[in-house]
C-alpha cells in the first residue's frame, strides 16, 4: 500500500522537477525510519576482548611491518584502505557524514565536506603510498570526501571511477589523476581491461554493477553529468549516482601471479549485475575476501544470496552497515536506517561454503585476512 502511495504522489505531482520531489520523498521516508541497535552484534572492535570475533572470521590483529597477509582497514560507509606487502590501495573514504539534526540531509540542502573531521581521522589512515582510490558510484556519502582526500593524504593515488565521478570532481583534481571505467569495464560476463598500479604490483577491473533502490522500489539522486562541472556540487542532490561499477582487485606478487583477490561494492545489485566475469583461465582465482553493502540489500532480488553463491569467498566482509547520519566515524555506531542486518546475515549465511566466514568491522578499526 506504501509503495501504491508513494508511486502515486509522483505520477501525480508532474508539476514539480523529479529531482525535488524525490529528495522530498527520500527525506519523508528515512526520517520514518529509526537508526537500529547493534550492540548484540559480534562487531570487531580493537579490544582484546573482542579476540573471538578476530578467531571466529580466521582474521587477526594487525602488524606494524609490511605485511605478508592482506591488511583491511575499515573507514565507514564503503571507504577502505587495502594494504599488502607494501602496496596499497582506497576505496572512496567518506568522513563528512552531513546530517540534518541527526535526520537525512535533504537534496536542495549545502554542504562541503568536514575538513576538520577528515584531518583528524586521516591520521589514522596511512594513505600516502595508496596507488589508486575506487570509487563505484558518485553519491555524496562516496565521493564528495575524494577530492580533498585526494589532494591532502593520497596525492599519488589515481581515481578509479565513472564518467560522473571525474565530472563531478574535475574542478578539483586534474584529469590525469582520474580514469573512467564506462568503456572498459566487464560486462555481461565478458572480462574488462586490467588497471595496473604503476609499480606493478596491484590491478583492478571495474565490472558494470547497479545501485539497488533506496526504499519502495524507488532510487533516489539518480543522473549523469556530460561534462565537467565549474566546481563541486553544492548540494547533497548535486552528487548523482552516474554508472555504478563493481570492482576485482588483485594483489600481486613480485612474479605477477596473484597473492591475494577481492571483490568490491559500493552499493546493492541485482543478479547478475556486479558478478566476477568469465576470465582466462591463467587469471582465476577464488576471492580472498568479499565486501558487500548491506545498504538496501533487501531492495533488489537475491542480493547477497547469488554472488556469493558464485564466488565463493574465503571471507566476506559487512560494509555500509552503520547509520551514516550525522555519525562519528571512530564513535559509537548504529545500524543503517530501513534494513535490516540481521537479515542480510541470514542470507550470507545460508550460502557461504563451509570454510567461509563473515565479519562485521567497527569504523576505523584494522585486521588481517589469511
Amino acid at each position: 500500500m506504501l509503495r501504491s502511495l508513494v508511486k502515486e504522489t509522483f505520477n501525480s505531482s508532474a508539476q514539480l522537477p523529479r529531482p525535488i520531489l524525490s529528495g522530498i520523498l527520500l527525506t519523508a521516508i528515512l526520517i520514518t525510519g529509526c537508526a537500529s541497535q547493534v550492540s548484540h552484534l559480534p562487531i570487531l572492535k580493537n579490544s582484546p576482548k573482542h579476540a573471538k570475533v578476530l578467531a571466529r572470521a580466521n582474521v587477526n590483529a594487525p602488524t606494524e611491518q609490511a605485511s605478508s597477509k592482506l591488511q583491511v582497514q575499515y573507514l565507514g560507509v564503503s571507504g577502505f584502505k587495502l594494504s599488502y606487502n607494501g602496496s596499497s590501495i582506497l576505496t572512496a573514504p567518506s568522513f563528512s557524514n552531513p546530517a540534518f539534526w541527526g535526520f537525512p540531509p535533504a537534496p536542495f540542502m549545502a554542504f562541503q565536506p568536514d575538513t576538520q573531521r577528515i584531518d583528524r581521522l586521516m591520521q589514522q589512515v596511512d594513505a600516502q603510498q595508496a596507488s589508486m582510490i575506487l570509487v563505484g558510484h558518485a553519491h555524496y556519502d562516496h565521493l564528495m570526501d575524494v577530492p580533498y582526500i585526494a589532494n591532502q593524504f593520497a596525492d599519488k593515488a589515481m581515481i578509479i571511477g565513472s564518467k560522473t565521478t571525474k565530472h563531478s570532481i574535475a574542478s578539483q583534481v586534474s584529469s590525469q589523476r582520474i580514469i573512467p571505467v564506462n568503456k572498459i569495464a566487464a560486462k555481461d560476463d565478458q572480462p574488462g581491461q586490467w588497471i595496473y598500479s604503476q609499480d606493478k604490483k596491484v590491478r583492478v577491473m571495474a565490472i558494470e554493477s547497479e545501485h539497488a533502490p533506496h526504499i519502495l522500489g524507488i532510487k533516489f539522486l539518480q543522473g549523469s553529468y556530460q561534462k565537467d562541472l565549474p566546481q563541486l556540487p553544492k548540494t547533497i542532490g548535486g552528487w548523482v549516482e552516474g554508472k555504478t561499477y563493481a570492482y576485482l582487485i588483485d594483489f600481486l606478487e613480485n612474479n605477477g601471479e596473484i597473492a591475494y583477490r577481492v571483490h568490491f561494492q559500493d552499493a546493492a545489485s541485482t543478479p547478475p549485475l556486479g558478478f566476477v566475469p568469465n576470465l582466462p583461465q591463467s587469471q582465476q582465482k577464488r576471492v580472498d575476501a568479499a565486501i558487500h553493502c548491506v545498504a538496501a540489500y533487501d531492495q533488489v532480488d537475491d542480493y547477497p544470496n547469488l554472488l556469493v553463491q558464485k564466488m565463493q569467498p574465503k571471507i566476506s566482509i559487512l560494509a555500509h552497515w552503520e547509520d551514516f547520519f550525522g555519525n562519528q566515524p571512530d564513535g559509537e555506531q548504529q545500524g543503517v536506517r530501513l534494513t535490516s542486518i540481521e537479515g542480510f546475515i541470514g542470507e550470507l549465511e545460508s550460502v557461504q561454503a563451509k570454510d567461509a566466514k563473515w565479519i562485521m568491522p567497527k569504523p576505523m578499526v584494522t585486521f588481517e585476512v589469511e
